[in-house]
């Protein structure tokens, strides 16, 4: 029998209130009373109820009615800070203990990835005297500083194997969440008219979950169809996402604890939750997202590294390289969805083969798509070594393409997460993030190659090769960046390192 606390009923009735909202059946101002019962419930209930409760509601934050034009904070980062803060009075002695007794060489030691962080924030901070627009680059400094919070919090909490199922049951509701979301808009569209779509979505779940400016961005132009010179236009999955591509990668990395999910121990017979883990590659595909398709190599790649260095259990990896090739399959299968139109108003000719011509148009230069990537990132490198030590400062992208800083929002970006950080912030900051990526890689391997049960190994084997998949598909875009995205990621980095701080406590799950 399902047993009620505090914990459920309030996270029940955030759920109910965001979708309220996102269907416009009651007014963007209930958000505000919604903030103030989660911070009443975070401040007042144990630490580690309020983390499980941020943690299951990462996709359902929505932006805050504060007033007209101040109406797409959301109320994410002010819970995060009270989380923060909470627990930083709660753990402030060890914490002072700790800073008090660092060394350098403990603390490449055992921090090195806080270190590296310290130095890009720093880095980033010095950039702002380079800023056209120098309230756009503290904006995104703070934004970046207020969600990273998160992850000191996670890597305390991941204490032993009870602490660690938590908050895995927590991520899974959140990709829950996202999964139903995903869902209803795909039955949706054989409802609706494209234009009628359009509207709705822009009209009641981006204004709801986003706010004013994000409506009128999508009004005039988004990602969210795949096109056909020949025939109907097809949805590109995006959930309640600004876009596919931020969507796309928020399952991915949703992947590894829905593995574990599905193969709960790996000599398990499939199940359902097996067919979950396929409908949720299949949902990838359908977000029409190039980069995810094409980056999956490096996964593979990396799957192939730890089968040869027999690194990791033979068994994890295995199965986790066979989500891969499903994944692969699984793109010339989607065509099938394109046989029937999906727009109530949409007639003509069939393009059966649309997906397949996506992902072939890749190599294709000519392709509009393409040639706009490839200009943006020659502009990005021109201006790179016209500004190669500190960038044209943080959060101002845009000014590369002669545009308005505000245009950020609407996507303008390198489409390179390494580029974009090397033209805002400099060759240091490009440095420094790619040593963030390989310490989080090499923390992995680490603790792969210790002795850990079958589900850790097949939860951190996931972890790694899946990361490799983001981290190459970063090369493409910036999505990483996107809130809740940035969330999960931190998230997960919370788990990789509190489980590497205390590693043998991990061998008997």
């Amino acid at each position: 029998m399902l047993k009620i606390t505090p914990l459920k009923i309030i996270f029940a009735f955030e759920v109910l209130i965001v979708f309220l909202v996102a269907f416009g059946l009651v007014e963007r101002e209930a958000a505000l009373v919604l903030l103030g019962i989660l911070i009443f419930y975070i401040i007042f209930s144990p630490l580690k109820d309020g983390l499980i409760l941020f943690i299951a509601s990462i996709p359902i934050f929505i932006a805050l009615p504060i007033a007209d034009g101040f109406d797409s904070l959301s109320s994410a980062r002010i819970i995060i800070l009270i989380l923060f803060l909470k627990w930083f009075f709660i753990n402030k002695k060890s914490i002072w203990d700790n800073l008090k007794s660092l060394t350098f060489k403990k603390i490449f030691k055992n921090y090195r990835l806080e270190f590296f962080a310290v130095l890009l924030f720093l880095v980033m901070t010095l950039s702002i005297m380079y800023a056209v627009d120098i309230v756009s680059a503290v904006k995104k400094i703070i934004y970046l500083a207020n969600l990273v919070m998160i992850f000191p919090i996670i890597k305390d909490f991941v204490k032993n194997k009870q602490s660690l199922k938590r908050i895995t049951k927590a991520i899974l509701i959140s990709f829950g969440l996202v999964f139903i979301i995903a869902l209803g808009q795909l039955i949706s569209v054989y409802f609706f008219t494209v234009g009628g779509f359009w509207d709705w979505w822009a009209d009641h779940f981006s204004v709801g979950f986003y706010g004013e400016n994000l409506r009128q961005i999508v009004k005039n132009m988004n990602a969210w169809f795949a096109y056909s010179p020949i025939g109907p236009s097809i949805i590109r999955l995006f959930g309640s996402f600004t876009d596919p591509h931020s969507f796309a990668l928020y399952l991915l990395l949703s992947l590894p604890f829905l593995t574990v999910f599905a193969f709960e121990t790996i000599k398990k017979k499939v199940s359902w939750k097996a067919y979950l883990l396929i409908l949720t590659l299949f949902f990838i595909v359908l977000s029409g997202t190039r980069g995810i398709w094409i980056s999956v190599a490096f996964a593979f790649l990396a799957g192939i590294y730890l089968l040869i260095k027999k690194i990791g259990l033979k068994r994890a990896v295995s199965i986790i390289i066979l989500t891969l090739v499903i994944f692969v399959a699984l793109i010339p299968i989607s065509s099938v969805l394109t046989v029937v139109p999906q727009f109530k108003d949409q007639e003509g000719d069939i393009d059966t083969a649309l997906l397949l011509k996506r992902l072939t148009s890749i190599l294709d230069l000519d392709e509009e798509s393409n040639q706009g990537r490839i200009y943006i990132w020659r502009q990005s490198i021109k201006n790179l070594e016209q500004n190669p030590l500190l960038g044209i400062g943080i959060g101002n992208f845009p000014v590369v393409l002669y545009q308005k800083v505000e245009l950020a929002k609407a996507g303008s970006s390198a489409h390179n997460l390494y580029l974009n950080f090397a033209v805002e912030a400099g060759i240091f900051a490009f440095i420094l993030v790619v040593l963030i990526f390989l310490e989080i890689l090499f923390a992995l391997l680490s603790i792969l190659r210790s002795k850990l049960s079958p589900k850790i190994q097949l939860l951190m084997t996931g972890i790694f090769i899946y990361l490799i998949w983001v981290f190459a598909y970063s090369f493409f875009d910036i999505a990483l960046l996107d809130e809740r995205v940035f969330l999960l990621f931190l998230t997960t980095l919370g788990i990789i390192y509190g489980i590497k701080t205390r590693i043998n406590k991990y061998s008997d799950l």
